[in-house]
């Protein structure tokens, strides 16, 4: 149950979304538990850290030998037919590393798809300490999001 899948890198999105593929078969995936700046989303213009952070994943995912998914407990997939996943870059967990290097904030905690809420709470807390990325423009991040 919630086994790692190992898939491949299809095609880049932005810093909390991407393509992969399984069997032949696209699909988009939204990386559980994080949000990062927007760079892509249609009526938004790309906000402070958006291209850090998407050129990260990015960079994250086309350097891994091994890429692998995991589904939590809940819903599988969102609204817009996203995978909800955790994904792993040679067995890290990437929420982990953007988290940890101020390009994420933790975001969309749902019960039943927050089984490593506290390790990525833990990730985000170091680059708050540190006040870098995202942390390190006073009151840009919010509850909601990010603001301008």
């Amino acid at each position: 149950k919630n086994k790692k899948i190992q898939v491949s890198f299809a095609k880049h999105i932005d810093g909390d979304t991407a393509r992969f593929s399984l069997n032949g078969h696209e699909f988009k995936s939204r990386f559980l538990l994080i949000d990062t700046p927007e760079t892509v989303k249609q009526g938004v213009s790309p906000q402070k850290f958006g291209k850090e952070a998407s050129n990260r994943t990015n960079e994250l995912l086309s350097n891994a030998a091994v890429i692998e998914v995991q589904f939590d407990n809940g819903d599988r997939t969102d609204r817009y037919q996203r995978a909800l996943c955790y994904v792993y870059v040679d067995g890290k967990l990437i929420q982990n590393i953007l988290a940890s290097e101020g390009l994420a904030r933790v975001a969309y905690v749902y019960r039943s798809n927050d089984s490593l809420v506290a390790e990525i709470k833990e990730n985000e807390q170091l680059a708050k300490d540190l006040e870098i990325g995202i942390w390190s423009i006073e009151h840009y991040v919010t509850k909601n999001g990010f603001q301008e």
